[in-house]
């Protein structure tokens, strides 16, 4: 009997230490998954993205928290410009938005962006173009600076002369969308309106011309006048219908006097563009 309750209680004992075993195995296995899960947990966090990057022409600007800024700073260039321009403005391009995991250090301050975005994208003004004879000159921002050009023109041309003018050639203006760097500025547009080039006109004599005269009008030489037609002396005869040359350096774009307040019998033709006011009126 002593012996059978022995071997019992071995048997219970053993039991006891092979649950006591299962336990702890069961116990391992529940804390390796419950790390695992905690790792899993921890990368997923750590991995997943936080912010928006912005990419404008396919470059990396920086990263924002919300879409909404991107908004914000359209919008604020377009007013900003509007302020500037009073003209219609568009995007021709729009920025891109991805989303990643940013660092502390790839925010960027709105105000950036706005700055970013209008000096690096396509933003488009309704802007006007000159076009001289079919040809573009120079984009400028509106039609009141044709009206500034045609003033500027006028103080090269004719100085502190009390006279009306209107332009010697087909002036056209459209209207273009374009960048503000597409902008002339005012001294190359008047360089190019003022370049010359030589140029054989004629003119018909009215009753009055003298030599001297038509020399003063298209602000020329008489001696060059003598050049360009045989026989003429400095004392010639003119007679009224005679048509006479004269070469003149004409500007790319001349004026020609529609008013001449200081002279009342006579009409006073722009330098070197006589030719050109007759062209204007037959259009």
């Amino acid at each position: 009997m002593t012996a059978r309750r022995n071997s019992n209680k071995k048997v219970i004992a053993l039991q006891q230490r092979r649950k006591r075993h299962r336990g702890l195995k069961i116990d391992h296995k529940v804390m390796v998954i419950a790390v695992c899960i905690a790792i899993g947990i921890g990368v997923f966090l750590g991995l997943r993205p936080n912010a928006y990057e912005v990419i404008i022409n396919d470059k990396s600007v920086g990263a924002i928290k919300d879409e909404m800024i991107l908004e914000s700073a359209k919008q604020t260039v377009m007013a900003q410009l509007k302020d500037i321009y009073h003209a219609e403005i568009k995007f021709e391009e729009e920025a891109k938005l991805k989303k990643y995991r940013a660092k502390k250090r790839d925010y960027i301050d709105p105000s950036y962006l706005v700055t970013y975005m209008r000096k690096n994208m396509n933003v488009l003004i309704s802007f006007r173009e000159i076009y001289v004879e079919g040809k573009p000159i120079g984009i400028v921002e509106s039609d009141a600076a044709v009206e500034e050009l045609k003033i500027i023109l006028k103080k090269e041309y004719y100085g502190d002369k009390d006279v009306e003018v209107d332009f010697g050639k087909k002036v056209e203006v459209k209207e273009v969308f374009a960048k503000e760097s597409d902008l002339i500025n005012k001294e190359t547009l008047i360089e190019k309106c003022t370049a010359t080039t030589p140029k054989i006109v004629q003119y018909e004599v009215k009753s009055g011309d003298t030599l001297s005269g038509i020399a003063d009008k298209f602000n020329i030489s008489i001696e060059n006048i003598r050049k360009e037609n045989a026989g003429f002396t400095e004392n010639v005869v003119l007679k009224i219908g005679e048509v006479i040359n004269a070469r003149i350096n004409e500007p790319l774009l001349p004026l020609v006097v529609t008013k001449d307040n200081t002279v009342t019998d006579k009409a006073l033709e722009s330098p070197a563009s006589k030719e050109a006011l007759e062209g204007k009126k037959e259009e």
